[in-house]
């Protein structure tokens, strides 16, 4: 996509013929994490449509596709799975219907390829008519920087977003190492080069009360119509990678009541949550104002008439998705009622090194604004992924968003995140470490800033349910060294991983892990009941060591009511109490209310807890007939076991 007026995919397209003849033959992938062989040459290929988690948006089909209808929320729908990939280029493809827009020349859905979470590698929206043939396709590059044979862990995620704007439904996901001969020949040579990304951005804005939107989705006011806010936004939030960026608008501006004057003002903001918390201002639809302004202009009509406009910003390291940054980035266009304007357009470019020499005013980076108001202090979090639901939960409780600004980062920390680490352990009021044994060999605790209060909070866990976890215990060594790192099943089974040597028939496997009861001369299932006992006085020295009562609320609920999804995954009830004790911890006494809703995200995925131990423990809520959710299907104990014992053989 070499301009914004060519609005041309951002990547070269699969053509049709090759990408429907991949996705109608998927008996022709191989199993994920194994190789294929394709014309002599290695090609790693993934079917990856059942691995995909899915989110509360869209109902999922038991073969793995997903359907979103329009009225439903735009955002996230699709994602996952973690892979780590060798150095190359790589097409994802994928079949999705789309059903008529709303709006017909927008986009319907966007599909994000990010590492870790943080390194957004390719961006592309597609409208119905790209969609025509109900096929997609993205073509990206695995760096040394992120691959599996580099130094660092790169996870990549394939993000898929429903935007608000047509009913959709994804029936295939396929993933394909690019052999030499299929590589397009203007992709570019260096293995680290990645395609300018553009983001289409009218249909995503939000609307005020001014002005009439088209089918199309452009925009019309009127010059009579007060002045004030026109366009903000977009939704779902835009969250973006540093660098330089270029804001085009296309528009038609009619004859100016007051000549040389402005007709049409542009803004962006940083670190900005538009979308208001009250209700009336919903209502209203007056966005909130609460980021920094990183750039902004005022347009007349003779500029508007001598072609596209566009206005030049940079994304600072703080606001950016490399740096863990919760900051979604708001595009304000202002009516001024000097002249009838139409909005065709609003596309947003990242530039690449050729286009930033190419402009003189971004040669050099702007200051970066401040962002931490008076008084907001700034937290680290440093822990597992039970600890980054913690900074989620710090950025989207009010109470807590106002004291507080909150990054988090993984103990085990890969290299190519340490710049963004340290730049927050050197900025931090209070450093809040989970207590794991790995913060002991945390890669830059010489990092945090003398004078930085250290607090400690506990790792909040369940072991007594699934003690036969890889978490808890020996795990699945023959599983784990077929598939690491791309696991299928993230929780792996030790106890079936054993019987898997001992009973060869997978149905007498079955019947023996079902009973607990093994043949005769096989060594006996661990003592599970042990296990338990130590758990609780675990649970019992945690609620002394840290002066909380979490520890209690588990040992007195969890035989009554479902309050662990996995072993480190609490549900809501359980978090509350996490969240509370960690606000008391940093000074912030305001009471936390969350909702039975948080279990959307909290949830997903749900290990079955086995019957049998669930009897013995004297739980009551877990049984054969149990459903647990996973990636996005409700699914029985003996369902997900047989599917384990398939996979693995």
């Amino acid at each position: 996509m070499p301009t914004l007026a060519t609005a041309a995919p951002v990547t070269a397209a699969m053509p049709d013929d090759v990408a429907g003849e991949a996705l109608s033959r998927p008996e022709t992938l191989a199993r994920p994490g194994t190789l294929a062989r394709q014309k002599g040459e290695p090609a790693l290929r993934w079917r990856l449509i059942e691995r995909l988690e899915s989110t509360a948006i869209g109902q999922r089909a038991a073969d793995g596709a997903i359907a979103v209808r329009l009225r439903e929320s735009a955002g996230c729908f699709f994602y996952g799975p973690y892979l780590q990939l060798p150095e190359g280029r790589y097409r994802l493809t994928f079949r999705c219907r789309s059903g008529t827009p709303r709006l017909t020349a927008q986009p319907v859905l966007g599909v994000e390829i990010i590492v870790l979470s943080r390194f957004q590698e390719e961006w592309r929206d597609f409208t119905a008519a790209d969609l025509a043939s109900e096929v997609g396709s993205l073509d990206f590059v695995v760096s040394p920087e992120h691959s599996l044979e580099g130094e660092n862990e790169g996870r990549f995620e394939f993000r898929f977003f429903h935007l608000g704007n047509a009913d959709l439904r994804v029936t295939a996901v396929d993933l394909a190492k690019l052999p030499p001969e299929q590589m397009p020949r203007q992709m570019p040579k260096p293995l680290s080069a990645a395609a300018p990304r553009l983001w289409r951005l009218l249909g995503r804005l939000g609307k005020s009360w001014l002005g009439r939107r088209a089918d199309n989705g452009a925009v019309t006011v009127r010059r009579i119509e007060p002045a004030g806010l026109l366009l903000y936004g977009g939704w779902p939030y835009l969250r973006l990678p540093r660098g330089h960026y270029r804001l085009t608008l296309r528009a038609r501006a009619g004859r100016p009541r007051r000549s040389g004057r402005p007709v049409l003002g542009i803004a962006v903001f940083g670190q900005n949550r538009w979308l208001s918390r009250r209700p009336l201002m919903r209502l209203l639809r007056r966005p909130e104002t609460n980021g920094p302004r990183l750039a902004g202009c005022d347009i007349t009509a003779d500029e508007i008439a001598a072609g596209p406009v566009s206005l030049d910003f940079v994304v600072p390291t703080e606001m950016a998705l490399e740096a863990g940054a919760d900051a979604p980035f708001d595009i304000r266009l202002h009516h001024f009622g000097n002249a009838t304007l139409a909005i065709h357009s609003v596309d947003l470019l990242k530039l690449d090194d050729e286009q930033i020499a190419a402009a003189p005013q971004l040669s050099v980076a702007p200051q970066s604004p401040s962002l931490r108001p008076a008084g907001r202090r700034k937290i680290v979090i440093i822990g597992n992924c039970q600890s980054e639901t913690l900074r989620q939960g710090f950025n989207r409780i009010e109470s807590l968003s106002r004291l507080f600004d909150v990054t988090y980062h993984f103990v085990q920390l890969p290299k190519n995140l340490h710049e963004f680490a340290a730049r927050d352990l050197e900025a931090c009021d209070i450093l809040l470490v989970q207590d794991i044994r790995l913060w002991d060999q945390f890669a830059l605790r010489d990092c945090v800033r003398p004078g930085a209060e250290i607090l400690k909070f506990p790792l909040v866990r369940l072991a007594s349910l699934w003690p036969f976890d890889a978490w808890n215990g020996p795990g699945d060594r023959e599983a784990q060294d077929r598939e690491a790192p791309n696991l299928t099943f993230p929780y792996l089974d030790g106890l079936l991983g054993r019987l898997r040597r001992e009973i060869p028939a997978r149905e007498a496997r079955f019947a023996a892990y079902r009973s607990l009861e093994l043949p005769e001369g096989l060594p006996g299932v661990i003592n599970y009941r042990r296990l338990h006992e130590i758990e609780l006085r675990r649970l019992a020295a945690m609620d002394k060591e840290f002066d909380s009562t979490i520890g209690g609320f588990i040992m007195e609920n969890f035989q009554k009511r479902r309050i662990f999804h996995t072993t480190v995954r609490p549900n809501w009830e359980v978090f509350t109490l996490l969240m509370q004790y960690v606000a008391d911890l940093v000074g912030a006494r305001a009471p936390i209310s969350l909702t039975e809703g948080t279990d959307a995200v909290l949830r997903n995925p749900q290990v079955p807890v086995h019957p049998k131990v669930a009897h013995d423990l004297g739980v009551t809520w877990a049984d054969e007939r149990t459903r647990y959710l996973n990636r996005g299907r409700e699914i029985t104990w003996e369902s997900y076991i047989r599917l384990y014992i398939e996979h693995y053989g």
